[in-house]
């Protein structure tokens, strides 16, 4: 304000010198103080309108690769790769070592085919940013990201998906020939055995006594 004082009295010294007329000394003052305000309501508007315009902040981006589907616990039935054929050989080679069972075969029907389930390759990020208004406010901003593809494999030139488990469906019925298959604790034996290796109900399972050559 001294400077702005000091500026003004040199212009009334200047137009009183030259004998200007005091309209003239008062209109050059105005327009000297407009210019000045206007300069400083610039600067002025420029320093809020930064400091309420509205920001945003892009945080790191959070990347991770997640694992293939794991394999399940292999169980009779469950293990990967194992067929029907396999679950029946199986089953067989642990029911014929059962004491009286003598030679043992084995048959198992299932309510439909089974279904192959491949790698998953899982993709994820998350990019979080920060938002404030005008107000002085602010809010955080995720979003989440997850992108899943099968993963293959190749052999022979030919491209299929990598296989991690057979899921086999409910096994509809198990029928059991044994040589000692008359014997009533022998054929409890084995119906235990099977009911509780396939997790089938005890009334699915038959077991039948082998003919004699």
């Amino acid at each position: 304000m001294n400077k702005l004082g000091e500026l003004v009295k040199k212009i009334q010294q200047r137009i009183g010198k030259y004998g200007s007329k005091k309209i003239i000394e008062k209109a050059v003052i105005i327009a000297i103080i407009g210019v000045i305000c206007l300069i400083a309501g610039s600067v002025l508007f420029e320093d809020t309108f930064k400091k309420n315009a509205a920001t945003t902040t892009p945080q790191a981006v959070n990347q991770k690769q997640e694992p293939a589907d794991p394999t399940a616990a292999e169980t009779l039935g469950q293990a990967k790769g194992e067929s029907k054929t396999e679950i029946e050989e199986n089953l067989r080679s642990i029911l014929s070592q059962i004491k009286g069972a003598g030679k043992v075969d084995v048959m198992i029907t299932f309510v439909s085919g089974s279904e192959s389930v491949p790698a998953v390759d899982v993709n994820s990020s998350e990019n979080s940013t920060q938002e404030r208004d005008k107000e002085g406010g602010s809010r955080d901003i995720k979003e989440n990201s997850r992108d899943r593809s099968i993963v293959y494999e190749e052999s022979q030139g030919v491209k299929k998906p990598f296989v991690v488990k057979e899921i086999l469906p409910k096994v509809k019925g198990v029928v059991i020939v044994a040589d000692g298959g008359g014997d009533a604790e022998v054929r409890s034996n084995l119906t235990k055995a099977a009911e509780a290796l396939l997790e089938v109900a005890a009334h699915k399972i038959q077991v039948f006594q082998r003919r004699n050559n």
